[in-house]
């Protein structure tokens, strides 16, 4: 089995050999994970079941359980949780048939039928899972099929006096999601794996997810490094009193990501608001980027950077500015609480 080899992205990657088709050209299968360990054993996995499966006569429901398996040690809990979902309830059309066999017509005519009941944005996740699932035994296959096109909408932000007057009548509890969400950027599975060791003076350092496992259980889960929702957030004062103290290993919200969802729900429609918590984070973005230059904006709220690279010229000037900027988010939102 070849050796996985560290990417300048900071992932790890490997490229193993898949099937010689009928010109004789060999074609290969590369794969990418977080660690070394975890981007051999996607590859090991891919080996053992291709040379055994990539010949067999292997229907739509076969690939897809198959491909599900061999992601599970390089996937979140909730994605294969998610994958498990769409396998048992969208693939009935076409589970009988054989990829070998599938034609385009018969996958849009299933797409087609998806779209009288789902989403866009959902049929094309389930298309996801369906194409990433046939191209593993089938590298060569290619589907020729037109998605649903997806509704653009317009984003409307929340006005900061909003987000006051739900803080105002919100229990202690749930006050500090709010405000963990709406001025530091973190999303509900990151509130609840804050713990008091994570609070820094001035900062939060956010480093954990809490996630929905294949069990149906949440489980706390170290967020990889090498991602951009490993950071550091800047922490208005406020909202460190919010906080209070405890144990250093003790957790800060004591609730699961639904607990905070249902008790936002209820304490929103008390407003006839339509937001949603996540619309929280979306807020915060909102502020920042009337605020600060989007480098800095992308680096607290954990989003993908614009570029790929940041050339090493500039890192030493984003250092110096990261604590400046940090400083205007926190004045910010602590000048709200003395105006409402």
């Amino acid at each position: 089995m070849p050796t996985a080899k560290l990417q300048p992205s900071g992932k790890y990657k490997v490229r193993v050999y898949s099937h010689t088709d009928e010109h004789g050209k060999q074609h290969y299968r590369s794969f990418t994970a977080p660690t070394k360990a975890e981007c051999e054993q996607l590859a090991s996995k891919f080996s053992g079941n291709a040379d055994r499966l990539a010949q067999s006569d292997l229907t739509v429901r076969e690939a897809v359980k198959a491909y599900i398996a061999a992601k599970e040690g390089v996937l979140s809990p909730s994605t294969i949780r998610e994958y498990h979902g769409m396998e048992k309830t969208r693939f009935d059309m076409i589970a009988a048939k054989r990829i070998k066999k599938i034609t385009s017509a018969d996958v849009q005519l299933w797409i087609s039928e998806l779209s009288k009941g789902l989403s866009a944005k959902t049929v094309s996740n389930t298309y996801g899972l369906f194409s990433a699932s046939v191209s593993l035994f089938q590298p060569d296959k290619v589907f020729r099929i037109k998605l649903p096109t997806k509704k653009k909408k317009r984003a409307t932000g929340t006005p900061s006096l909003k987000i006051m007057e739900l803080l105002n009548v919100a229990s202690p509890t749930l006050k500090t999601c709010i405000a963990l969400a709406a001025f530091c950027s973190l999303r509900r599975g990151e509130i609840c794996a804050l713990r008091f060791m994570d609070i820094q003076d001035k900062q939060i350092h956010v480093h954990a997810d809490m996630v929905h496992g294949a069990d149906g259980k949440w489980h706390y889960k170290e967020i990889p490094k090498t991602t951009d929702s490993d950071r550091y957030v800047p922490l208005p004062a406020r909202v460190r009193e919010m906080i209070g103290e405890g144990e250093p290993d003790d957790f800060i919200i004591d609730w699961c990501p639904d607990t905070i969802t249902k008790r936002f729900i209820e304490l929103r429609d008390q407003f006839g608001l339509s937001m949603r918590f996540h619309d929280l984070r979306a807020y915060y973005a909102s502020i920042g980027a009337t605020l600060i230059p989007s480098l800095y904006l992308s680096f607290f709220g954990g989003w993908s950077k614009s570029s790929k690279v940041m050339k090493e010229s500039y890192e030493h000037e984003i250092t110096d500015l990261t604590e400046q900027y940090a400083e205007i988010m926190t004045k910010y939102f602590d000048a709200l609480f003395t105006e409402t």
